[in-house]
């Protein structure tokens, strides 16, 4: 008895009309005709209690139409509960409509938990969970779709998205932080040019008016009851171009003012130079310049094309300044040293190793590189933030007469990729099968990464020896022995998510990021120790982040996503392996309709007739 209840009340016969998710049942059975008449002529109550009369006994008592008429009373009962129910409070008592007599009976639900009740409970119905979507894979219950959210905001902000507001919240760090930070290399010295003061200044008061036209824009769109939008559009973006403007001028007089002394010998530095603060103020003011949606902007058809042109500008430029390092790196042989030569092509190698993994995970919309490149440069940005205090080696002021100018380049095409375009070009999505295949890109970079620092150390020990040293021969030498270490660690993580057992792979990509981890770390502090604050970052940093990278990306998702029971590893790896080989899963072959949902149809199709 106590089972054909629990059948009828929680997914049995009464499906359609359960208390529970119906997404989450079977549909074996659809209502007939009565129960759908019954439905549209509001009998569901008179039903009930008509059935209810016929008898005490509650199975032996119910018509064919009863259905209906008890999943009808109760869903309303309950919502008419829920909606009473106190957030703060963890139970809540649902008034139902049993079947005998349309008697009320109380049904507390509990707390989400991984281990739902469906045992009878004397004459109460049975106790049914709460589904959490994120956890178990199925589809959102209407109740959590519509559940208000944590922070409720009036009814103004509604058009706002919470990325275009995180945005603007970049946009507005990365625009103090170059006020805040070195816009050139000679601002500070005794003997800075006037031209130097000029653009300091020039600088700042055009950082001063994007911060102003960034916030009067806010206010423009959220005080008035009709906000003029199109003005608000074109004040952003003349607002934001002015610190675009001023960096690309801190760029220029750069060049114009470097190549007269391209090949001469500069104890002192070059003429301008481009600082941190100059990249930063690149990257505020593109991500601040796009237009946002809730300010009336709709991308055109053609913008995911002029993303990716955008990104091979950036890439096209970087090639320039690299190229003119290199007519640097061989005029300075004769004037400066074969070993500052050596040591600058070195750096300038490396640079342009990474703005060419970036720019091609952007352009080729690889969601998997393309995630891990951005959070890459995100890191890049945040540690340029902190570069007065950390001074570090690649937020260092570079000039196109010392060296390769490539941070501005790198922080723009970030600002490019975090884009509405460009993210929503990618199709980013964070499935379990998806924490895997960011995980094997995170160690391939990371092996990359670390080959290249095994050629910098090696050639900066080198040019130590000739008497340009940036630190001492025998840690470069620990330095590129730990590199390679991390390459090794790095590819024999890769191999054993390619191609050992699920539970085997997983265990020894963990392990391979806390080697990482903590050799890196250890890398750290014995580089900052030697070198100086922070510039240990250089060499052990990339270790610990990708370490920390991969061991959240491999262990966070099972106990978060995974509440109601283990994810199945094999099926996981499967799916994973199948796609980083380029094989063809069960949702690509399904067949691409947009075409034809695109086109025009014209009705009535049997006009001919």
């Amino acid at each position: 008895m106590a089972k054909d209840e629990r059948t009828s009340s929680g997914g049995g016969i009464e499906w359609i009309f359960a208390a529970a998710d119906p997404r989450t049942l079977p549909t074996d059975r659809l209502p007939g005709l009565d129960e759908v008449d019954a439905y549209a002529e509001g009998r569901g109550a008179d039903g009930a209690a008509e059935g209810a009369s016929a008898g005490d006994d509650p199975q032996s008592a119910r018509p064919s139409g009863s259905p209906v008429a008890d999943g009808i009373i109760r869903r309303t009962a309950e919502t008419v509960a829920r909606e009473r129910h106190d957030s703060d409070t963890s139970h809540a008592t649902h008034a139902a409509a049993g079947a005998s007599g349309g008697r009320l009976a109380a049904r507390p639900v509990p707390p989400v938990g991984p281990a739902p009740d469906f045992g009878p409970h004397g004459d109460e119905s049975p106790v049914l969970p709460e589904r959490s979507f994120a956890r178990s894979g199925t589809t959102p219950n209407a109740e959590e779709r519509d559940r208000a959210p944590v922070v409720p905001l009036p009814s103004r902000f509604a058009a706002l998205n919470g990325w275009d507001a995180l945005r603007d919240g970049l946009a507005l760090v990365c625009l103090i932080g170059g006020m805040t930070t070195q816009l050139t290399g000679r601002a500070y010295s005794e003997d800075a040019t006037p031209l130097v003061a000029v653009l300091e200044t020039v600088t700042r008061i055009a950082v001063g008016l994007s911060l102003t036209g960034l916030v009067a824009v806010h206010l423009g769109r959220w005080i008035p009851a009709n906000p003029p939008l199109r003005t608000l559009r074109v004040v952003r973006m003349a607002s934001m171009s002015l610190s675009l403007l001023a960096a690309l001028a801190v760029i220029v007089a750069d060049l114009v003012t470097g190549l007269p002394v391209l090949f001469a010998s500069l104890p002192d530095g070059p003429p301008v130079g481009v600082g941190v603060g100059t990249a930063l103020l690149v990257a505020g003011s593109l991500v601040g310049m796009e237009p946002r949606r809730h300010e009336g902007a709709i991308a055109p058809p053609a913008a995911p094309l002029l993303v990716r042109r955008t990104l091979r500008s950036l890439l096209a430029v970087a090639g320039v300044f690299y190229l003119l390092s290199w007519v640097m790196v061989i005029g300075r042989v004769a004037t400066t040293g074969w070993a500052y030569s050596l040591l600058a092509a070195a750096s300038a190698a490396v640079s342009m190793l990474v703005v060419m993994l970036v720019i091609r995970a952007g352009v080729g919309r690889d969601r998997s590189r393309y995630v891990f490149s951005a959070a890459m440069v995100a890191g890049l940005l945040l540690g340029a933030l902190a570069d007065n205090s950390l001074r570090l080696n690649f937020a260092s002021a570079q000039s196109v007469a010392t060296g390769f100018v490539y941070l501005p380049w790198l922080f723009a095409a970030l600002a490019v990729m975090v884009s509405r375009t460009a993210v929503r070009a990618v199709r980013l999505t964070f499935r379990r099968v998806d924490w895997v295949v960011h995980t094997l890109r995170a160690f391939e970079i990371s092996a990359v990464l670390h080959a290249a620092a095994v050629v910098w150390a090696v050639l900066a020990a080198i040019a130590a020896l000739g008497g340009a040293a940036v630190a001492p021969v025998a840690l470069l030498i620990v330095d590129a022995a730990v590199a390679l270490v991390f390459v090794v660690v790095s590819l024999f993580a890769r191999r054993s998510l390619l191609e050992r057992p699920a539970a085997t792979a997983r265990a020894a990509a963990v392990v391979a990021a806390v080697v990482m981890i903590v050799v890196g770390f250890l890398d750290i502090i014995v580089n900052s120790l030697a070198t100086g604050a922070g510039a240990g970052l250089m060499t052990g940093g990339v270790a610990l982040a990708v370490g920390l990278a991969a061991g959240l990306m491999l262990t966070v998702p099972a106990p978060v996503r995974d509440e109601y029971g283990a994810p199945d590893l094999g099926r996981m790896f499967e799916e994973f392996r199948a796609r980083n080989g380029g094989d063809r899963t069960l949702a690509s072959r399904v067949p691409d309709v947009s075409a034809e949902r695109a086109r025009r149809k014209v009705f009535p199709a049997g006009s001919g007739r």
